[in-house]
């Protein structure tokens, strides 16, 4: 096995021992600890619960949360971490499997079109961006919408590009099939902004000539494209519509339109919200991204050099900004736009003068420093032992090779050279390994709603038609441990009346001496806010919690009475 190992990293081109080196790196940063949290955001309690009802109930069209019916978003999500967990049973590892999984893939499809368009040198700095960049990171790390989206939607540009560049048709029915899967993930509104991608790329293609504009567009065959998308995509929408009618529709004009079009009075402030996201969301590369689109603008020629990542980026950036509704996740499908024009960039750019070579190592050193103090401050934050001090080093050694003396002083190329490109890869990677390894486990110790469940259905073996009743409004992974109806906003002093079986969860300070002997779990609960989807807040008040304050968490009993 060692022999073959080295055998294969001897024969192996240096672009491609690099390529495998970063390829393993994001395998194993994806796969640590992945599973270890429980589940985590309320989207992802969202997706997991009602994930859980469809492998309980047998109906997978039908989408419910807390037993109630919840077609906010199309069913795709729900189907494939529902297909995950009938095929591995309930856990938070076959809940995220999917996810992982997709997230890697779409992270290949990036490198593989930009190989397409520039070559090998240029895909390994694209698949390195998209696969470190912080906003994708977290976005991996629980099950939502966001990732599959993102998969779908590069998988559609991915074929249409193919077939684009290979002349053969079968390639676009892929991409409409591709685009339905993403409308059966999101919603039809992402057939105007890819159909707008394509749109603008043709014509950029065509050099703003109508004729061959119309020319390339007709080898798509639009109706038969079209014809596809809406057999794939908008068919969980007729049967909706079928079943629910009008509430359906209510909710479908809420999630979509409404969003979309809704008034919105400060328009021009907005018009810089996704340009902020840019700057952390694409982190480490976001510098090297801006300085791109500065240079392009002032100093481009040809458009069409760029014409497949501007056209994505572009639209997605329009169309974002111009919608009402604004969140940071609905600009993590424009990263692979953002990865090949700033991957391309450093393959063609060469700094002049001494501002710009300055400004150019700053791009690279300043996101790669600021990597390493961040590993720095995790372990010193979380009095992590002195032993995790050894990733920052070994990537400060790495970054440090990097920049030594060349032989006969040139930039060919080398593996040195090209590891410079790598330095913000290098050092956000020390963070984030850091912070995985050692920081997602530790969270755990006050997040113990699972206990519940495991109390609930694995202790007692409660039956599951006893609904839970909940003090307050909903924790949003409370059902899915719980595996049954919880109904919040119970009042205690009422529910402590009934004569059934009961089962309650409510705040320790409502429990009477009355039922005190009934109380079958006690702990404290994160209530900041309804969830720890602010990860920072929730950081902050498990690390009071480590010192004695527990101002950030509420202490509940579990009360069960026969």
């Amino acid at each position: 096995m060692t022999e073959t190992i080295t055998g294969f990293f001897r024969n192996t081109s240096q672009k491609a021992k690099l390529f495998w080196i970063v390829l393993i790196l994001t395998g194993i940063l994806y796969i640590i600890n992945f599973s270890v949290n429980d589940i985590w955001t309320e989207n992802e309690s969202f997706y997991a619960e009602s994930a859980r009802e469809m492998v309980e109930s047998g109906n997978f069209l039908e989408i419910n949360f807390n037993y109630q019916p919840r077609f906010n978003k199309p069913p795709l999500t729900y189907w494939l971490v529902a297909a995950s967990t009938k095929l591995l049973g309930k856990s938070e590892f076959a809940v995220r499997l999917p996810i992982i999984i997709l997230a890697f893939w779409t992270t290949l499809l990036v490198w593989s079109i930009a190989r397409m368009l520039y070559g090998e040198k240029t895909a390994l700095l694209a698949f390195a961006m998209q696969a470190i960049s912080i906003q994708f990171i977290a976005g991996k790390q629980y099950a939502s919408p966001e990732i599959p989206l993102a998969f779908f939607f590069t998988l559609t540009l991915y074929f249409f590009l193919k077939g684009e560049l290979s002349g053969k048709s079968r390639y676009y029915r892929f991409a409409a099939l591709s685009l339905g899967l993403t409308v059966l993930t999101k919603g039809y509104p992402y057939i105007i902004v890819i159909g707008g991608i394509i749109l603008l790329y043709l014509l950029i293609e065509s050099h703003f000539q109508w004729r061959p504009f119309f020319k390339k567009l007709n080898k798509l065959k639009p109706l038969s494209f079209m014809a596809i998308v809406s057999i794939v995509g908008l068919s969980w929408v007729a049967l909706m519509y079928l079943h629910y009618g009008n509430n359906f529709l209510e909710v479908l004009n809420q999630e979509t339109l409404e969003r979309a079009l809704a008034k919105d009075s400060n328009w021009a402030a907005d018009l810089f919200f996704y340009p902020e996201v840019i700057l952390w969301g694409f982190f480490p590369y976001s510098l090297l991204f801006t300085f791109a689109c500065f240079h392009f603008f002032f100093t481009i020629r040809n458009i069409k050099e760029i014409a497949f990542g501007f056209s994505w980026f572009m639209v997605m950036l329009i169309i974002f900004s111009a919608a009402s509704g604004k969140i940071p996740t609905y600009f993590i499908q424009a990263h692979p736009a953002l990865s090949l024009i700033s991957a391309h960039f450093i393959s063609r750019y060469t700094p002049a003068g001494r501002v710009s070579k300055i400004l150019w190592n700053v791009v690279f050193l300043l996101p790669a420093a600021m990597g390493i103090i961040l590993s720095i401050v995790i372990i010193w934050i979380f009095s992590l032992p002195v032993i995790y001090c050894m990733v920052p080093a070994a990537a400060l050694l790495l970054m440090g090779y990097a920049w030594l003396p060349q032989k006969n002083n040139a930039d060919d190329g080398s593996l040195q050279s090209d590891l410079r490109y790598f330095q913000p890869f290098i050092g956000t990677f020390s963070a984030l390994l850091i912070f995985s390894i050692a920081v997602v486990p530790e969270l755990e110790m006050h997040r113990p709603v699972n206990l519940i469940g495991r109390v609930i259905n694995q202790e007692l073996h409660i039956p599951k038609q006893i609904p839970l009743y909940l003090q307050d409004d909903l924790i949003h992974n409370l059902p899915f441990y719980a595996e049954r109806k919880v109904i919040t906003d119970a009042i205690p002093d009422e529910i402590f009346q009934k004569k059934r079986e009961l089962l309650a969860l409510v705040t320790s300070n409502n429990v009477p001496d009355s039922v005190s002997s009934s109380v079958i779990w006690k702990g404290d609960i994160y209530r900041r806010r309804s969830s720890e989807s602010r990860l920072l807040l929730f950081i902050e008040s498990h690390l009071k919690a480590k010192k004695g304050d527990m101002s950030g968490f509420t202490n509940y009993s579990l009360i069960y009475k026969k």
